[in-house]
């Protein structure tokens, strides 16, 4: 349904506001069914919210409003807490697993926060994944990665959402580790009529299982769907076939009448052929380079992709050492770096560039043992990333070139939200190389003069209660390092889902000034006898 308009959107987020403040959103629970047996595996917790005047207000109009209000941290862990409250009374052995925003893994504060929402009660953490999608930006992945290894080490699993839709899940999957692969719903709508899907798909199962990772199928609507990932070998399968989302009451009935699958993260064992047949759909539908160095540097398996990179025929690769492959200086860099993974057992990514050739590839080398943990090899992965690096080459240049505008000009442009919270300001001279935006606005409100604060605060405020067009001036401690006169003007405008955004610039009015104080002595001068 479509939210009905409100006057004001401060209404529309107030309502939200309340709604999350209050634990009027609740939690709504989607089974995770075991594809062989039919048994629940886990419970997927959903938001769900029903608005005394809106009446049920899907996920998909409110959750942006929350994300962009701040609510979103505190809306997952009112969630988390419900959830596990009322899922500890009930029976059986299964899982259950949140979707948490990347915000509540940047800070060890939030991660204890989040914690200690799911420790409120009696469910046992080890029973418990969170689960990340691959478009979610986390702007400091050291300090998710650093989060993620706090909540493993109390026995929470982390899951990838939404897996096969986004370039960087290889380097993802090594870095962080994840317990579990949810294959993309867009992925599995044409799974049984788009043979593209299905190879796809069958290279994503193949994956997960040679991490020894459980894979499970979202959107899984069909018999049809599901009839191709049994054949597949998929783990668990999530959808409407299988069980929509239903309220805590319903969802205990439910454990209660069906057989409940071990919570267990163990993947279902495969035969060794169904496992050769997914690793090498995986080594010929993958988008990627891949290949297997064995102990002797001897390219024991590669796709058509690798060889294309590294601009041999696949055939004078395979079984070949990697001297027969790559000029000298290439070959020694692969032996010392291949040589260093099997000793240490890290994850080497390392971006590199052919000599002569225009192409950038990110290259990512991974230890692989056998059942005893030893050493059998290094699985790489090759990405090609040279439009990525042309792009952010571009983006350096042109804002090089911006950044020397707004030095030798007056303006320097601002965007603020509905509340007054300043989103975007364009980037200042001499400003330190990947400075976020954060730090950039803190600077800005750093060099405002501290006599200035309270009045511009006030008048901010009013405009943005009254939606009149806004300016005003304040001394600011400009990019030279001197006190200059500033102004600030800004008007708001509607954006077409409703929302509100106000659009200004900041401009050094010094000069502006300083004539008006001469002309202001100029006649103090005139009308004295």
């Amino acid at each position: 349904m479509a939210t009905p308009p409100f006057h004001t959107a401060d209404a529309l987020r107030q309502r939200i506001a309340d709604a999350v403040c209050h634990e009027k959103i609740f939690p709504a629970y989607q089974p995770i069914v075991c594809l062989r047996t039919r048994a629940i595996h886990g419970l997927e917790v959903l938001a769900r919210w029903h608005d005394p005047e809106l009446g049920p207000v899907p996920p998909k109009d409110f959750i942006p409003i929350a994300l962009q209000a701040s609510l979103l941290p505190l809306l997952t862990l009112n969630l988390v807490r419900r959830a596990c409250a009322e899922a500890s009374t009930w029976p059986g052995h299964f899982c259950l697993a949140f979707n948490v925003p990347p915000s509540l893994l940047q800070d060890a504060p939030a991660v204890r926060l989040l914690l200690e929402a799911m420790a409120s009660s009696s469910f046992p953490l080890d029973r418990i994944c969170i689960e990340m999608t691959e478009d979610e930006l986390v702007e400091d992945e050291a300090a998710a990665e650093r989060a993620f290894g706090y909540l493993k080490s109390h026995g929470i699993r982390v899951a990838l959402d939404d897996f096969g839709t986004g370039f960087s899940s290889m380097v993802r999957l090594s870095r962080f580790g994840f317990d579990e692969l949810k294959i993309d719903g867009s992925l599995i709508e044409r799974l049984a009529i788009d043979r593209e899907s299905r190879k796809v798909v069958s290279a994503i199962i193949g994956l997960g299982h040679s991490l020894e990772v459980p894979v499970v199928a979202e959107c899984v609507e069909t018999e049809a769907q599901a009839d191709v990932l049994r054949e597949l070998g998929c783990d668990f399968v999530q959808g409407w076939l299988t069980g929509r989302p239903v309220p805590g009451d319903e969802a205990a009935r439910l454990l209660a009448a069906a057989p409940v699958h071990d919570a267990s993260p163990a993947s279902q064992s495969l035969s060794p052929y169904l496992r050769q047949h997914q690793l090498s759909s995986l080594y010929t539908n993958a988008p990627v380079g891949l290949a297997f160095l064995d102990l002797d540097m001897r390219y024991v398996a590669a796709n058509t992709q690798f060889a294309r990179m590294a601009g041999r025929p696949l055939g004078e690769i395979i079984d070949a050492h990697v001297e027969q492959v790559y000029a000298p200086h290439i070959a020694a860099w692969i032996v010392q770096t291949s040589r260093r993974i099997l000793d240490s057992g890290d994850t080497s990514s390392i971006e590199f560039r052919f000599p002569g050739r225009e192409e950038t590839f990110l290259v990512v080398g991974t230890r692989v043992t056998d059942e005893t943990a030893q050493p059998i090899g290094v699985s790489v992965v090759t990405i090609d990333i040279t439009d990525r690096k042309r792009a952010e080459d571009e983006v350096r240049d042109r804002e090089a070139i911006y950044r020397a505008v707004v030095e030798l000009g007056p303006n320097v442009p601002w965007v603020s939200d509905a509340d007054g919270t300043l989103t975007y300001i364009s980037p200042a001279p001499h400003e330190p190389e990947g400075c976020t935006m954060e730090a950039r606005m803190a600077a800005w409100y750093a060099r405002m003069h501290d006599a200035d604060r309270v009045r511009v605060r006030a008048e901010w405020q009013a405009a943005l209660h009254t939606r009149d067009a806004f300016e005003t001036r304040f001394r600011l401690r400009w990019f030279d390092d001197r006190w200059r006169w500033v102004s600030s003007r800004g008007s708001p405008r509607t954006e077409a889902d409703g929302s509100c955004r106000w659009f200004g610039v900041f401009t050094d009015i010094s000069r502006q000034v300083e004539l008006e104080e001469q002309l202001a002595r100029l006649a103090r001068g005139a009308g004295s006898p």
